[in-house]
């Protein structure tokens, strides 16, 4: 009796949320500067495919750990950029 073969790509890590906040953050910053639907959705393609060029064979939430370490969102906790390296 022969064991079921196992698909390989079991664990590739899967970045449709990543993929879907690039292309909706950058259309949506194209649409609101231009005005024009086409430029941003051209935009938002081009960042998408830029994303899988950078995140190829890197692990997940590597979007969400670069946005937690460079950008830092109003008055909340400051990202490590922000904040000093000893502070006692």
């Amino acid at each position: 009796m022969a064991m079921r073969q196992v698909p390989r790509n079991i664990d590739k890590p899967n970045r449709t949320p990543e993929y879907a906040v690039t292309f909706l953050f950058f259309y949506y910053i194209t649409l609101f500067l231009f005005s024009k639907p086409l430029v941003a959705l051209l935009a938002g393609a081009v960042a998408t495919y830029v994303m899988y060029k950078v995140t190829l064979d890197k692990p997940e939430g590597l979007a969400m750990r670069v946005a937690y370490r460079h950008v830092k969102f109003g008055k909340m906790r400051p990202s490590p950029r922000q904040s000093p390296r000893l502070e006692i």
